[in-house]
């Protein structure tokens, strides 16, 4: 047994020498693992997300804590570390190694850590480490040594923010020692006076009562001494520590009433937030201060300045006491406008100030908005915004945009900046000199209180242009009328429900009147006189007015209201009631007698149709009030014709109530003709609208005169057969005078207007035309008119054209002329260039002329699409036929071609309408021999082609619904056109004609039909 124990002991012998052997080398490796992490975790505190170096530093810390199993040799390398991460050149490892070693110094400073304790470290020590570790050695670069002293500031801000210098007791020497290191740096080191203000900012905000005044009574001695009082940086620690502690520590003869923001110290105080140190105050020593280097961002000093003000004005009144008065608005013009957009600034400051109009424009109160908007500032604002080339436009486009974004999340502002920016500064046209859509967007992002106020605002800037002069006056009206059409047109909420109609003052209500009161009224003598437009409202200006509201009512046109009344109605009933009222305005149109009762028997009818579609359910009635309306529209606008019209619309009235079709509805197709040459596009809607309504009392004879407009030749002789010799009051091609009056004109080719023009399945462009449709009404110079300029400038000059190749001799006699020789000549050439002049002129007249006859002919188009898509199934529709396809020729313009092809191909795809069933079965006969021989004028045309062949597959679809036995005759019709074809190798006749009726027949007969 004793072997056996022996022998056991050296077994456990021999392992505890084998275990003891391992250890130092698990150690090493253990040492290595260990560094290997530790390094990791440095590395994360550097990293650039914040979640990152967060959760290294919490690693880190719970190694190095208390509790933790590091000696003091590794708690100070530790350290060493912690402050040199503080010099690096990356910003989010500066960050990361400052969170760590202010918490480890909160957490161990002070409390019971063996390894700190060990060290014999105090906060004096820490002090002091920081201080050498942060010392540059040797010769180093600028950039390095610059990260140094910022190291050497995050240590110091390090050990304050740790509270190690105040907890657990107040260590006064140590946190003196900290305060004149921080504003020692402060004083010498201008590009880090900032951050320097920032830590003993936070200071003083960190301070509570309870703290020892000690702490703050050795921060304004050394506020004082070290002459940072008149930084401002220092201006934001003073006001700080009057928010905080009221002004009882503050020292007198610093400030007025110890107060930087005293109105008496204002010239200074803007001087120092602008960092202008050059004209040194009134204390001995001010000249010390040194002043920063170059910074693209205002110092956090402006926030505080601002937000105490702000804060002051608010504790004073309310918002409406504040918009007439408020501290704020004149510490803006002295501190800001006058200041640092003053003519002298450099653009580095003036960039400040778009800054801090971004800020404050985006968060201050809604009272400081007008404020914000003073004259320098809003000048620089318009003149860096119009120009890419401009230093600061940059700039002033984020301020532009903070502006929207105000208007955009706070939609009731928008009437506030609206109303700055179109003001006292700033002026109506701000879009177009800016080239932003700033006002736009503003109005697009108002609510309908703000809009209330936006409309009543321009509605004053009507009445007050800011001008005498009658030309200045007419355009800022003009832009004026043009941003309340531009409200109308975006404003997104319309709906059935809306208040907009039945309440009286709503934005839109305002707005209307605001057209009205301007387009057709003037003031009497007993207005007021803020009533009365200054300088006056022109004709000119008047014209204009009612052409913004056709505008408006274009757009109004669709939309519904819950009471059943239509927006030109309202319009009328404006008109109306304004006109009986007559204490102030009075009506611009006058008239006889006989003209007058015209008009009040159309608002009697009116009224009384107005009153039968409550519920929206009477079509009928609804297009009368339309038509009516717009009629009186007319008719105050100046239009001769329109009390002609109102007549016939009563007489079409009349008998539409009796039932009856016969000269009352050819008249109402007159109506619809003289709406449709309104060149607005408002009466071009209403046409299209009455018309759909009244599709069904439409004859045979006011079809065949719609028809009859497309067989209009499209010269100068067409343009006056359609508008009695050329009428004044018709459609012109190139709309109005000014770009701003074509919002309401509906234009050839899709240049302007509502309406939509799709192109054919061959061809999608309208804006095409054959050769046929150009010929000499081109806008090119005719070479023969040329030639003939060119002969008789020649013989007056007793000169010839040099032979093509040839030099022109410049020796010719005209060089030798005396004066008396060119005065003769001058007779001469005047009426050679008066005889040009004149053929340019009568070019032009032909060209305008086809164009209005082409615009025409598609706004009758419009009309017969309609006709189709009601009456597809009336045998009347059958007489369209024949006419659309001859305007399907290539000899015709190609938009009208088009537009007639496609009525086409939508009457004859019909599938679910019944085909019509004529009364007269002879009339379908001639009507697909009329086809046929159509077919041969195509000229080769597949548009052509296909309208004659699908006509006149309809067509036999047709004669066969009446009788199949029409089959066979129709194979006849057929048989001889093919015949024709066959034989003549010239024939225009395209193949489609007949395979298309031979796969019709095929289908048709497996159908069993």
């Amino acid at each position: 047994m004793g072997s056996k124990s022996l022998k056991r002991n050296r077994e456990v012998s021999n392992g505890d020498s084998t275990q003891a052997s391992l250890t130092p080398s698990k150690r090493q490796r253990q040492s290595k693992t260990d560094n290997v992490k530790l390094a990791k975790l440095y590395e994360d505190l550097a990293a650039e997300s914040e979640d990152v170096r967060l959760e290294a530093a919490k690693e880190i810390l719970q190694k190095f804590s208390a509790d933790g199993d590091a000696n003091a040799e590794a708690v100070e390398k530790f350290l060493n570390r912690l402050i040199k991460g503080l010099c690096s050149q990356r910003k989010a490892a500066r960050f990361g190694f400052f969170i760590t070693l202010t918490e480890f110094l909160r957490q161990s400073v002070g409390h019971d850590h063996p390894a700190l304790n060990a060290l014999d470290l105090g906060v004096s020590g820490i002090i002091d480490l920081v201080e050498k570790i942060t010392q540059p050695a040797g010769n180093v670069s600028g950039q390095e040594r610059r990260d140094h002293l910022i190291g050497r500031l995050f240590g110091y801000k390090a050990i304050m923010q740790s509270s190690i210098v105040v907890k657990p007791e107040l260590l006064v020497e140590c946190w003196n020692d900290v305060l004149d290191r921080i504003c020692t740096m402060a004083r010498d080191i201008p590009w880090l006076r900032e951050e320097c203000g920032l830590i003993l900012y936070d200071l003083v905000k960190n301070l509570g009562p309870e703290s020892p005044p000690e702490c703050l009574g050795g921060l304004i001695e050394r506020l004082v001494s070290s002459k940072l009082v008149n930084t401002p940086e220092g201006v934001a620690v003073w006001l700080a520590i009057r928010t905080h502690f009221l002004d009882k520590p503050l020292p007198l003869g610093i400030w007025h009433d110890k107060d930087p923001l005293s109105k008496k110290e204002r010239t200074r105080l803007a001087r120092i937030l602008k960092e202008d140190f050059r004209n040194a105050p009134e204390e001995g020593n001010a000249e010390t201060i040194k002043s920063a280097a170059a910074n693209p961002n205002p110092i956090f000093a402006w926030d505080v300045v601002l937000s105490e003000i702000l804060k002051r004005d608010g504790e004073t009144g309310d918002e409406k006491s504040l918009l007439k008065k408020s501290e704020f608005a004149q510490f803006w013009i002295d501190t800001v406008d006058s200041n640092l957009f003053a003519s002298s600034s450099s653009h580095e400051r003036k960039s400040w100030g778009f800054k801090l109009l971004a800020k404050l424009v985006t968060s201050a109160p809604r009272w400081t908005i007008p404020a914000l908007f003073s004259p320098n500032l809003t000048r620089s604002l318009i003149n860096q915004s119009k120009d890419g080339d401009r230093f600061l436009h940059a700039a002033a486009l984020a301020s532009l945009k903070a502006i929207k974004a105000r208007a955009q999340n706070e939609p009731a502002s928008a009437a506030s900046l609206f109303i700055a920016l179109t003001s006292k500064h700033g002026v109506i046209d701000f879009d177009k000199l800016t080239k932003t859509k700033t006002l736009e967007q503003i109005v697009q992002s108002a609510d309908d209180d703000a809009l209330e106020k936006i409309v009543d605002h321009l509605h004053t800037l009507i009445l007050r242009p800011g001008t005498e002069e009658q030309a200045v006056a007419d355009l800022r009206r003009r832009l004026v009328a043009d941003m309340l059409l531009h409200i109308v047109k975006t404003y997104s909420k319309y709906d059935a429900s809306s208040d907009l109609v039945k309440e009286d003052d709503t934005w839109l209500q305002k707005l209307l009147s605001t057209f009205v009161e301007n387009a057709y009224f003037v003031p009497t003598k007993s207005a007021k006189t803020k009533k009365i437009p200054l300088p006056p409202i022109n004709d000119a200006s008047r014209k204009m007015f009612q052409e913004r509201l056709s505008s408006c009512l274009g757009r109004l046109l669709v939309v519904g209201t819950d009471v059943g009344v239509s927006f030109p109605f309202l319009i009328v009933s404006m008109i109306r009631s304004r006109a009986k009222d007559g204490k102030h305005t009075e009506l611009v149109f006058k008239a006889d007698e006989s003209i007058m009762k015209t008009v009040e028997k159309a608002h009697k009818s009116l009224e009384r149709l107005s009153e039968k579609i409550p519920s929206k359910k009477n079509a009928t009635a609804e297009g009368f009030v339309l038509l009516y309306s717009l009629s009186l529209l007319q008719v105050y606008d100046g239009d001769a014709d329109a009390v002609l019209m109102l007549e016939e619309l009563e007489a079409f009235r009349k008998s539409s109530k009796k039932g009856s079709t016969g000269e009352g509805s050819d008249n109402f197709v007159e109506i619809i003709l003289t709406f449709l040459g309104n060149p607005r596009t408002l009466f071009l809607k209403v046409a299209e609208q009455a018309f759909s309504v009244f599709v069904p009392n439409i004859t045979s004879d006011g079809l065949q005169s719609l028809l009859d407009i497309l067989a209009t030749e499209e010269n100068i002789a067409g343009q006056q057969a359609l508008f009695a010799q050329g009428d004044e009051e018709a459609i012109e091609a190139d709309g109005s005078d000014d770009d701003e009056d074509a919002s309401d004109v509906e234009m050839i080719d899709g240049e302007s207007g509502d309406s939509e023009e799709e192109g054919s399945e061959d061809n999608g462009s309208d804006d095409a035309s054959s050769e046929e449709d150009s010929g000499d009404e081109s806008g090119e110079e005719d070479p023969e008119e040329l030639a003939r300029f060119d002969a008789l400038l020649a013989q007056t000059l007793q000169t010839s054209k040099p032979a093509a190749g040839m030099i022109p001799d410049n020796s010719s006699d005209d060089e030798d002329m005396d004066d008396e020789q060119m005065m003769a000549l001058d007779p001469h050439l005047v009426k050679i260039f008066q005889e040009r002049a004149k053929v340019t002129s009568k070019k032009k007249e032909r060209e305008g002329a086809k164009q209005t006859v082409v615009q025409f002919k598609s706004r009758v188009l419009d009309l017969l699409a309609i006709f189709v898509e009601k009456q597809q199934s009336s045998p009347l529709a059958l007489e369209i036929v024949v006419p659309l396809i001859q305007r399907v020729r290539p000899s015709t313009n190609k938009q009208i071609a088009d537009k007639s092809y496609k009525i086409l191909k939508s009457y004859f795809g019909g599938k679910k309408a019944a085909l019509p069933v004529p009364e007269e079965e002879n009339t379908v006969w001639q009507m697909l021999q009329d086809i046929h021989e159509e077919a041969k004028l195509g000229g080769g045309s597949t548009l052509h082609a296909n309208a004659c062949s699908s006509a006149s597959v309809y067509t036999a679809k047709v004669l066969v619904s009446l009788n199949k036995k029409n089959y066979v005759k129709v194979v006849d019709v057929y048989a001889e056109s093919q015949k024709e074809w066959f034989m003549d190798k010239k024939s225009a006749v395209q193949p489609s004609l007949f395979t298309e009726f031979q796969n019709w027949s095929t289908q048709t007969r497996k159908q069993g039909k």
